[in-house]
């Protein structure tokens, strides 16, 4: 008999697979494991709040599931892994936005239609607000399904919350792929160009200004001071992003001119990595939707086959990606921690 703890039938129309949630617990578990080891080896925090916290989630909903194969009437298992298991994805999104955004800062800012800083403001933004939007449906569709009540305005919300994540991930494809392709042509925005020229000139103005004062060059040392007392800069510091970006007039076809070609195909493979994980959260994101506008006996939410399919394996993909193609192996050791690469 159902109770505030225990339903009449299992709320997913099936019993979950104890074998397929043991598998997902222990792939989660050692990738989540692997990343903690390698973020400390290679000193990038940013990869604890994004990654790590991504397969923890993963983890505690795939352990729902195996409880709810053990006693496939109970609520609270139930209940777990439709909130966690919902929200994981935007951790392994946040951190696909924190390597483009740090890409673009080392191959060149030229070739983004966005500035690399906005990168981190746009889309992180976007990724709270989806978390926050599915926390909030899920939070009461789990409410609504302990007291028996209707579920389907808090199932709206937690769809409205997955299409606004799948569209901002659609969003920042389509960046990834624009900035990845001027990169690698050589062809960058004129706005952009401009944009770096005026941060040059600004730059040569104030090393020229100090060198008038009898200072042989720039405090940072990035322009040079000839007998003559003209100044050429060779590099200068974009205070946005506090990375040196290319002399006015001398835009490198592929990347800045302090990147070195071993440093830049590695960065190539990292991008790799980001657009294999992207395209797995957008698989899963619009499985995701289609699964919950059917609604809690949908076709889709009562077999078994879907979530693992469509869920679980392209979201293992999506962390997994990460230990093979990681900064760590590929991008120069980090002296200090930091978020960057």
């Amino acid at each position: 008999m159902a109770d505030s703890q225990h339903t009449d039938e299992s709320n997913y129309g099936y019993t979950p697979s104890a074998a397929w949630c043991l598998v997902f617990i222990v792939l989660f578990s050692l990738s989540g494991l692997l990343h903690c080891f390698q973020a400390w080896r290679s000193k990038y925090w940013i990869v604890y709040p994004t990654l790590v916290l991504g397969a923890l989630t993963e983890v505690l909903g795939w352990s729902a599931r195996y409880w709810s194969s053990q006693n496939v009437l109970l609520l609270t298992p139930f209940l777990m892994q439709i909130s966690t298991l919902i929200i994981a994805p935007v951790f392994f999104s946040a951190y696909c936005y924190a390597v483009l955004g740090t890409a673009i800062h080392k191959l060149g800012a030229q070739y983004s239609i966005l500035r690399a800083n906005w990168y981190f403001i746009i889309f992180i933004t976007a990724d709270i607000i989806s978390l926050v939007l599915q926390a909030i449906g899920g939070g009461k569709a789990s409410a609504s399904a302990a007291t028996g009540a209707p579920t389907q305005s808090a199932t709206n919300i937690m769809v409205a919350g997955i299409i606004f994540q799948l569209v901002t991930m659609g969003v920042f494809i389509a960046c990834g792929i624009d900035f990845c392709l001027r990169a690698q042509l050589g062809r960058p925005y004129a706005f952009q160009v401009r944009r770096l020229e005026r941060l040059a000139a600004q730059q040569s103005q104030q090393s020229q200004h100090a060198a008038s004062k009898g200072s042989s060059g720039s405090p940072n040392g990035l322009a040079t001071t000839h007998s003559d007392g003209s100044s050429t800069v060779t590099a200068v510091a974009d205070p946005e992003i506090g990375e040196k970006v290319p002399r006015s007039g001398g835009m490198a076809p592929g990347a800045t001119e302090y990147a070195h070609r071993e440093h830049l195909g590695r960065w190539w493979l990292m991008m790799l990595a980001v657009g294999i994980a992207s395209a797995m959260i957008f698989i899963r994101g619009i499985y995701r939707s289609i699964e919950l506008v059917q609604g809690w006996t949908g076709y889709l939410i009562t077999h078994q086959i879907y979530q693992n399919v469509l869920d679980g394996i392209p979201m293992f993909i999506a962390v997994a990606i990460f230990n093979v193609f990681n900064p760590g192996y590929l991008l120069p050791k980090k002296a200090k921690w930091g978020p960057y690469y």
